[in-house]
């Protein structure tokens, strides 16, 4: 009887102490992606993203201007491929130090070549 709860315990930790890799990946690059946002480093944000944001300079002087106040997950619906997250951002231009609110519909994919996760959605807008 001893022997068989010691077995039963071994693969009940072992089962939750299992995470699939590409979710691992994910929880990194999410983690990565909101300190990039959170600390305005909006520029370098942008190369989680599947096609990279090409900025002009009047856009990077703008990028440069706003200061994010807030990074709020919302919700994560998520695959071992695709994952959705919604997050409510606060941020406000240096020049007129207004807050403004939005909330961010992040779509990300895994790329199994590249082994690693990318954001498919738009870069967002800071009006």
């Amino acid at each position: 009887m001893r022997t068989l709860w010691v077995i039963s315990l071994a693969v009940l930790l072992s089962a939750c102490s299992t995470t699939p890799s590409e979710l691992d990946a994910l929880d990194k690059v999410l983690r990565a992606y909101e300190h990039s946002m959170r600390w305005s480093r909006l520029e370098l944000a942008g190369q989680y993203y599947k096609e990279p944001p090409v900025f002009s300079k009047r856009e990077k002087q703008h990028l440069k201007e706003i200061k994010i106040t807030s990074y709020r997950v919302l919700d994560l619906n998520a695959s071992k491929t695709e994952a959705i997250q919604r997050v409510e951002m606060r941020y406000f231009n240096t020049n007129n130090a207004v807050e403004k609110e939005f909330t961010d519909i992040q779509k990300w994919a895994y790329d199994e070549e590249a082994e690693h996760w990318q954001l498919t959605s738009e870069f967002p807008e800071f009006k």
